[in-house]
């Protein structure tokens, strides 16, 4: 008769601790971005550390490894997202866009030229409070830096009327966009 009381109290146990464990799982996997989202890829590309990279950076200087550009257009937003190693990244907001561009060669290069091109704008950034998208017809660029995340805003009126400083940026990464959806598979 023990020996059944021993075997109901471990099973209880049992359940007891899978119950428990299940719990837990949940709870972690709802705190986790969803990385087939728009906001989740958005989040994973403004969260890549260099060591994501592979990259070290000494200490002593702060160094631009990432930039990811937010374009609200009104009724879609773009981001690109571009890495000193080539990775690049586009994503719209009503779903789509093309991942791992960075696979091609002139891609790649691109967005190697624009990441190094975008540190001489670190001056003109400000440290990132947040990383709310942009209004209707604003540009937001991200820098990703080993000291933190810097951002500015540009209306896109600057850009056509040619008066943003960022008008230069804001091409190259263009370029890259355009290059993208000519040469590249979609992802839905």
């Amino acid at each position: 008769m023990t020996i059944v009381y021993i075997l109901l109290i471990l099973l209880q146990l049992g359940i007891i601790i899978y119950f428990i464990r299940r719990g837990r799982m949940q709870k972690a996997k709802a705190t986790q971005p969803e990385t087939d989202t728009y906001d989740g890829l958005r989040a994973l590309a403004l969260g890549v550390k260099p060591i994501d990279l592979k990259i070290i950076v000494p200490a002593t200087e702060t160094l631009v490894y990432g930039m990811v550009m937010d374009w609200n257009m009104g009724d879609v937003t773009a981001t690109l997202a571009t890495y000193i190693n080539g990775a690049a990244n586009m994503y719209l907001s009503k779903g789509g866009g093309v991942s791992g561009a960075g696979l091609d060669t002139g891609i790649a290069q691109s967005a190697l030229d624009l990441v190094t091109f975008t540190q001489d704008y670190l001056g003109r950034a400000m440290p990132a409070a947040t990383t709310d998208l942009p209004p209707a017809n604003c540009v937001r660029f991200f820098l990703l830096t080993n000291k933190g995340l810097y951002a500015a805003q540009e209306q896109m009126k600057h850009f056509d009327d040619d008066s943003s400083p960022w008008l230069p940026v804001f091409e190259k990464a263009n370029l890259i966009i355009t290059t993208m959806r000519r040469e590249q598979t979609p992802v839905s």
